[in-house]
């Protein structure tokens, strides 16, 4: 999967960069004020795509990663240079570089503006690239307890739900501003003074003469790469020194919990240990995290609009996240996996016991959320269609899931790890399997999402009715069957993907 994953990025930068070169070719024949402006907004951006795009969307590759190179004979600043040059030459540095490099098309009508690309183009790139480490070095908490790493893990997710409509909104800011005659390239020139855009300013301002200016705004770029530096050259001091600590909790002493609670049966302790799982470890409850946002930004995207259709059916989309969260639930036990197998548990009761336990928590955020988004939009009528359809692709996604997760695991972070890191390998991998589920949970749900869609828009009454009833069986079934496939599945690929969750350690 790393190799397929990196081919599919090299043929996306190749057509990125494709676009790019057409782009800035035809920005060249502008006017120089315009090109030059174009070229500081398209650096500032890939700058700050740099900083945020690896910590919240992608995630940063490990395979350099500071903990796997504290051991070997190298100093902090010999590890940041490696660190440094092997994220230049990956694919998104290769990327960046050339797409940087064609920036000289807009340059070359200017010799000056050309000579000072020389020197400001890889200032540029090295600022990327440095300051997406030493953010993420500070983000992940390096150096600090498992708490620290969970919370800014917390936050970060919170950002990446939201990123959307807070770009919409600075958009829609950007405009407003416009239209009260604000210009665009007043903007720029605001932002050429900032870190993410002084570099890329510099050959523009030499070219127009404005020598002052550009030496101040050189000044500012280097002063940025220098502090970047300095800031991630601490966090991992830090980091090698002293290695991030695990947090330890007391426990009552002879206190089961849920294991005291639920039946002392196979699917009982699993179910108990999954629940466990779902309540405690914050790699679960990021996932959960997206259940009760979902309305809020459904109410985002329908313009506030509480009585609009888009609002009152968001617990249709909280169904639809809520039983595919466990698609890949085998990955997260890790080699722990092991001890599982030892116990000689069969599978379809592994598969009862871990369903069961994602249900326990789904269920009820997707009841709450389906009522309370109906009744706050005044449309008491369409909720049985919503129920249903809810129900219908919570519990078919849960069996898809119990076949899904016997079949896929897929490299995670272990307990108490960055939030941000990324196990080599892992974003295609992840996407490609994310999305096969996705498409089989809304394929196996229509039978119930028809009637309940035909009820909301015909405003059928029968129709909702018949979507809860059909929601709730078909869901039981594919619930049903999902289990017993999965355990079958579970009985004959459980070594192997013990072997496979192995090789994921030592990535």
């Amino acid at each position: 999967m790393q190799l397929v994953g990196f081919i599919f990025g090299v043929l996306g930068a190749l057509w990125m960069l494709l676009l790019i070169g057409v782009g800035l070719f035809f920005v060249g024949g502008l006017d120089f004020d315009i090109a030059r402006g174009v070229v500081t907004a398209a650096g500032a951006l890939l700058t700050l795509g740099w900083v945020i795009g690896p910590v919240f969307v992608a995630g940063v590759d490990t395979t350099l990663d500071p903990a796997k190179l504290a051991p070997f004979p190298m100093t902090t600043r010999q590890m940041m240079v490696a660190i440094t040059a092997g994220g230049i030459t990956g694919v998104p540095g290769i990327a960046t570089s050339l797409g940087a490099l064609l920036t000289f098309l807009v340059w070359a009508r200017e010799p000056l503006a050309a000579l000072a690309a020389i020197v400001c183009v890889p200032l540029g790139v090295l600022i990327c690239v440095v300051a997406s480490r030493a953010v993420t070095a500070l983000a992940g908490g390096l150096g600090g307890g498992r708490r620290t790493r969970e919370l800014v893990g917390l936050v970060g997710f919170l950002a990446l739900i939201f990123a959307s409509p807070l770009l919409i909104g600075i958009l829609n800011g950007v405009r407003a501003a416009t239209d009260q005659g604000l210009q665009l390239q007043s903007l720029v020139e605001g932002v050429s003074w900032t870190p993410i855009g002084a570099a890329w300013a510099v050959p523009g301002d030499l070219a127009t003469g404005s020598w002052l200016v550009a030496a101040a705004r050189f000044a500012i770029a280097v002063a940025t790469l220098a502090a970047l530096w300095v800031l991630w050259y601490r966090s991992l001091s830090a980091s090698v020194v002293a290695p991030p600590a695990r947090s330890t909790a007391r426990r009552r002493s002879g206190s089961l919990g849920l294991f005291g609670v639920m039946p002392s049966t196979p699917v009982g302790a699993t179910w108990a240990r999954s629940l466990m799982s779902w309540t405690r470890d914050m790699r679960y409850l990021r996932q959960l995290l997206i259940l009760p946002l979902l309305p809020v930004l459904m109410l985002f995207y329908s313009g506030g609009d509480l009585s609009g259709s888009l609002f009152a059916m968001s617990g249709l989309a909280v169904g639809f996240f809520a039983g595919i969260l466990a698609y890949s639930d085998v990955s997260y036990d890790g080699t722990a996996f092991a001890t599982v197998l030892q116990t000689g548990i069969r599978g379809r009761d592994d598969r009862l016991g871990r369903m069961l336990g994602a249900a326990t928590v789904s269920l009820p955020l997707v009841v709450i959320a389906t009522v309370v988004t109906v009744g706050l939009a005044g449309r008491w009528e369409i909720l049985p269609a919503v129920l249903g359809g809810s129900l219908a692709l919570t519990l078919v996604g849960l069996g898809v899931s119990a076949v899904s997760s016997a079949i896929i695991v897929v490299p995670t972070p272990a307990p108490g790890d960055s939030p941000f890191k990324r196990v080599p390998g892992s974003t295609f991998s992840m996407f490609l399997a994310f999305l096969v589920c996705w498409v089989l949970v809304a394929v196996l749900s229509l039978p119930a999402i028809v009637p309940a869609l035909i009820s909301v828009i015909g405003g059928s009454g029968l129709a909702g009715w018949i979507a809860l009833a059909v929601g709730v069986v078909f869901g039981l079934v594919v619930f049903a069957v999902g289990v017993v496939v999965g355990g079958r599945r579970f009985d004959a690929a459980a070594p192997a993907l013990l072997a496979q969750l192995r090789t994921f350690r030592g990535a």
